[in-house]
């Protein structure tokens, strides 16, 4: 390969007569002059005499207050998106609340293209106090709990901004500045502008063993003045709604995905699972999800999953209460507070709703009866075991549903289903829950030789803390998200080539609901409950992801 210069180099080389070794210095030299430049310029004392920043004069904090901190990072390169190549300013470490607010920064705000991302950073000034030592995260978890969201000025698309730790020491103190940054991949066209708060500072969001959950004082952050436009600039957008239905099926129970008002669908409604309370529908990014009738589900279950052991707490309930009605429960009166928060007490003669095990079988006409005698041939049959997750609440303990003779009372199934962490999280030691977890993988592998597996996750939480004197349930957002995440890492690596492993992430759904509308529902139920359109649509993503590569 030719590598002589051409063009104008070539000329100026002649000119010069320069040799290579000569010309490659000239560079190297000229570039090392241009640096000394810049940093003579830009090296500077600031307003506080014990930080000292690295960069040209800086513009306000984005609460408006003088311009101690970098908050444009101007000089950039426009090309580099990822958090790692836009570094840090050093003069945010030494940052207290006495100094500024803690606040968000987009580092970069150029124009992006759909399904790229865009850094996002929040900077929390350390807070020095005296308060004992009490709470502490977990290992590699942060200080600070922050829920925050990017927001589409148009479509309303809420996007959660899943911060992790930045690279730095003082993240793993308590009182030292935390800096926490996500890349957020932004896959529909709109403008996007920054939204939400801390909601715990010192570690108070995970009241591990003896500790009581603390009041939710959410603490306020302060927004930069940018917005992200997300451009589709060929219009050839795979996200796009007019492509949607060119997606495949979803076979995953899983997939992203945003809600979408059906009044701005491109297509016949009937095509995707039904809307909300709301009027808004789930549509995943990267796969389409049908509608299934509980009919034709059942007939699925019949072909593929004739027997099926499902484990759950009354968020399982509700949901099987959906599927042995085929659909008609609640479909009549969905603001009740049956439907929308507590059926607790409600008589039900589908199945034995409130019993530890209680076996039903489902026909697609007539929907769920108890079941009697053997499993017929043109029915499936469904063993829902109530439990409280694996906690010691369980009266028995868990463990004890799988005596020697379990396969000969119960069967054995070709798909498990495990809902919990609800109860878990609420009630002991993520220590605990792990050492149980293991538990009961070993548990699967011996009773459920070949089984699919389905993991529920538990219903996701935020915005208040349960101040209940008598139950004291210790949620968190993020305390919550860490005993999902230990579930699914368990089983994944446990039976990582050798069965099928499913997460039915209903945490997911209700995480990216639109931002407000997510505060407005949840705040509605003590209990953790979500309304019954909500549960259909959770239904609705098992049902795709069990079935569609089933289908005739």
């Amino acid at each position: 390969m030719n590598d002589e210069p051409s063009g104008r180099l070539a000329a100026v080389r002649q000119m010069f007569g320069l040799g290579r070794k000569m010309w490659t210095a000239v560079l190297a030299l000229t570039a090392f002059a241009g640096l000394l430049i810049v940093y003579s310029y830009g090296f500077l004392e600031v307003g506080l005499d014990h930080i000292r920043i690295e960069g040209p004069p800086l513009p306000d904090l984005p609460d408006g207050s003088s311009a101690d901190v970098d908050t444009s990072q101007a000089l950039r390169p426009p090309r580099f998106k990822l958090c790692r190549d836009l570094p840090v300013s050093a003069g945010y470490w030494n940052l207290t609340t006495a100094d500024h607010s803690a606040f968000v920064e987009i580092p970069q705000h150029s124009d992006i293209g759909v399904g790229e991302s865009v850094c996002v950073r929040v900077v929390v000034p350390a807070q020095y106090t005296v308060a004992p030592m009490t709470f502490v995260p977990f290992p590699n978890a942060p200080w600070d709990s922050v829920m925050l969201d990017l927001v589409g000025r148009d479509t309303n698309t809420s996007v959660p901004v899943l911060l992790q730790m930045a690279d730095h020491t003082h993240n793993y103190f308590r009182d030292r500045t935390h800096v926490y940054e996500a890349d957020v991949v932004l896959r529909d066209a709109d403008v996007y502008h920054a939204e939400g708060y801390i909601e715990f500072r010192h570690a108070k969001w995970n009241a591990e063993a003896f500790l009581d959950p603390q009041p939710f004082e959410p603490e306020q952050l302060k927004m930069p003045d940018v917005q992200i436009n997300v451009l589709d600039e060929d219009g050839l957008s795979p996200y796009s709604l007019q492509r949607y239905m060119d997606l495949p099926l979803c076979t995953d129970s899983d997939a992203d995905g945003r809600w979408v008002s059906v009044d701005v669908l491109p297509f016949d409604a009937s095509l995707v699972p039904p809307p909300d309370n709301h009027n808004l529908v789930w549509l995943p990014y990267d796969c389409r999800l049908q509608r299934f009738t509980y009919s034709n589900f059942t007939k699925c279950l019949l072909r593929k999953y004739p027997l099926v052991h499902w484990f759950g707490d009354s968020n399982t309930r509700r949901a099987l209460k959906k599927v042995s009605t085929l659909g008609k429960w609640c479909a009549a009166e969905p603001d009740s507070l049956v439907c929308t928060c507590n059926d607790n007490t409600e008589p039900f003669t589908n199945y034995n709703a409130n019993q530890r095990i209680s076996p039903f079988d489902l026909d697609p006409e007539a929907g769920g009866a108890v079941a009697t005698g053997a499993q017929s041939e043109n029915k499936s049959r469904i063993v829902a075991f109530k439990w409280d997750g694996l906690t010691t609440r369980n009266n028995p303990p868990w463990a004890e549903y799988f005596t020697s003779d379990f396969e000969e009372r119960l069967g054995r199934p070709k798909l498990a289903l495990f809902g919990m962490t609800n109860w878990d999280t609420a009630f002991e030691s993520r220590a605990f829950f792990a050492g149980e977890v293991a538990q009961l993988a070993d548990v699967v592998d011996a009773k459920y030789p070949g089984a699919d597996v389905v993991l529920r996750t538990g219903q996701y939480y935020c915005c208040t803390s349960d101040m209940d004197k008598f139950w004291k349930r210790r949620y968190s957002r993020l305390r919550n998200s860490f005993f999902d995440q230990t579930l699914i890492d368990h089983f994944k690596t446990k039976f990582a080539g050798s069965r099928n492993v499913l997460v039915w992430n209903v945490a997911q759904l209700s995480e990216r609901r639109p931002y407000k509308l997510r505060e407005d529902d949840l705040l509605k139920c003590a209990a953790n409950h979500v309304r019954s359109e909500i549960i259909e649509i959770e239904n609705q993503v098992l049902m795709n992801a069990l079935c569609n590569n089933a289908i005739d």
